[in-house]
């Protein structure tokens, strides 16, 4: 069962970087950061007073320090990081090298939380990395340049935190916790993006596209 989520959560996941690139023409990287979580955020909240649940362990004080980092790290950095890169490479360059998630998040969890790493889970970085190392020196429109490579290795960083941050809160009710990364997270970047953009909005079409991707990519392949 663990698996066959996994498989959905990045399923979900990987229709985001083609269709935000998408939107990225028609507004900022910041507000469509909030609005991509804003729609993940209140989707699950809107879930959750449909069919509410006694069987979840809730949220307690002592866990805010690690839904802070993960508010921080995988709803404010990343998103950003992500669609200012994927303002510079294409939409499958950005999707390929989006997979440095995977060997960063184990990294992390190798150095900081102390997990075994096994000899196949090592190949299998090293395939990862080859391949990010290949879209690098190819020319033409699937090449990337550097600074969007970076963003968007940087924005693989701050999510492996967010993963490693988020697994330990695992035991807890897991739309508790992205509801409440994602309503803080949206809020926050929206607030950033309408400052920075003048106050202004994108149509009604960016607006309700946005909210539904975010619903789908970063609330439901999260949960």
């Amino acid at each position: 069962r663990g698996a066959v989520c996994g498989l959905l959560a990045a399923a979900l996941f990987g229709v985001s970087a083609p269709i935000a690139k998408r939107l990225l023409g028609e507004t900022t990287p910041q507000v469509l950061a909030g609005l991509l979580y804003l729609g993940a955020g209140v989707g699950l909240w809107l879930y959750r007073r449909a069919r509410p649940t006694r069987g979840e362990a809730r949220l307690r004080r002592e866990d805010v320090p690690r839904l802070l980092g993960v508010t921080v790290a995988g709803g404010v950095v990343g998103p950003v990081l992500m669609l200012f890169g994927l303002e510079r490479v294409s939409a499958i360059t950005g999707s390929l090298l989006l997979n440095l998630e995977a060997p960063f998040t184990i990294a992390v969890a190798v150095v900081v939380f102390r997990e075994h790493l096994g000899r196949h889970a090592g190949g299998a970085i090293a395939l990862i990395l080859a391949g990010a190392a290949i879209l690098k020196v190819e020319p033409g429109s699937v090449g990337a340049d550097t600074p969007g490579v970076l963003l968007l290795a940087g924005a693989c960083l701050a999510w492996a935190i967010d993963n490693n941050l988020t697994q330990t809160l695992s035991l807890r009710d897991p739309f508790a916790v992205v509801r409440a990364k994602a309503l803080g997270a949206g809020a926050f970047n929206l607030a950033i993006g309408l400052v920075l953009a003048g106050g202004q909005l994108p149509g009604a079409g960016v607006v309700a596209t946005a909210l539904a991707l975010g619903c789908v990519s970063y609330g439901v392949s999260v949960v």
